[in-house]
């Protein structure tokens, strides 16, 4: 089966570690760096994985992807708001075009977003 992994463009290291790794739980699969040249790494929670990039032309900053059947989305909500991260305050809600679903976006600090959902029934 074929695989899409997105690329996300970031700006600070510090602040994307400080976000996808210990706020939301990605682990870094791995990462890749020339001696003074920009970042690049992939990131994996379950079996959701994408790409981080800190080169220039590599992703816009505001882009967004989705990760759909995300199970246990309440838990991981509750989670991460128990982690009182001072930048983000997610909620879930229940879009108007699928009430059987609910969903959570979180904003990271390059502008991008990442919403989650789970189908409910």
């Amino acid at each position: 089966m074929t695989l899409v992994k997105p690329i996300f463009r970031m700006f600070d290291y510090a602040k994307a570690i400080e976000f996808y790794v210990d706020w939301l739980g990605f682990k870094i699969d791995w990462e890749y760096q020339d001696e003074g040249a920009p970042v690049y790494m992939q990131l994996s929670l379950r079996d959701v994985q994408f790409h981080l990039s800190e080169h220039h032309g590599d992703a816009s900053p505001g882009s967004q992807f989705r990760v759909e059947n995300f199970t246990g989305l309440k838990e991981y909500h509750q989670l991460l708001t128990g982690k009182q991260y001072k930048y983000n305050h997610p909620g879930l809600e229940v879009p108007e075009w699928d009430t059987n679903s609910i969903e959570m976006t979180v904003n990271d600090p390059f502008l991008n977003r990442i919403t989650f959902v789970e189908v409910i029934k």
